[in-house]
């Protein structure tokens, strides 16, 4: 014995798929993309916050007290070292300035920072304070 199956009105499925697909396409509507960066001329762009640093490159404390190892790895290798018996006298080349690192061997023989000091890269320049050299990086 066969029984009959209910198959739904061919109506109620095409009414169904186009609401579906109307609900579908207003979801894809609704959705902004990124805004598109205009040019203003001046070589920022609208819409693109510049990135300011956050402050000094190098502070005071970076430095005193450290290691020598520790001064070559955040600075790089110096621009001359000299050695006076214990003392060594390092000069690292800024941006805006030279720095004077002077280490002398703690008590267990490692050269530490002891002074740090600055001089300028030309007679021309305007002496920097040390702060003003080390923020500059």
């Amino acid at each position: 014995m066969l029984k009959e199956m209910s198959v739904p009105n061919r109506g109620h499925l095409v009414g169904l798929g186009a609401s579906l697909a109307a609900i579908l396409l207003a979801g894809c509507a609704s959705v902004e993309g990124p805004a598109s960066p205009v040019s203003t001329g001046s070589g920022i762009e609208e819409g693109i916050e510049p990135i300011v640093p956050q402050g000094p490159v190098y502070v005071r404390s970076d430095f005193a007290g450290v290691l020598g190892s520790s001064v070559d790895a955040r600075l790089g290798a110096p621009a001359l070292v000299r050695r006076e018996g214990e003392g060594e006298f390092r000069r690292y080349n800024l941006q805006n300035c030279n720095l004077i690192v002077i280490l002398y061997p703690d008590e267990l023989g490692r050269a530490r920072v002891t002074q740090l000091e600055t001089a300028t890269k030309s007679s021309a320049d305007a002496p920097l304070t040390l702060e003003e050299c080390l923020a500059a990086g």
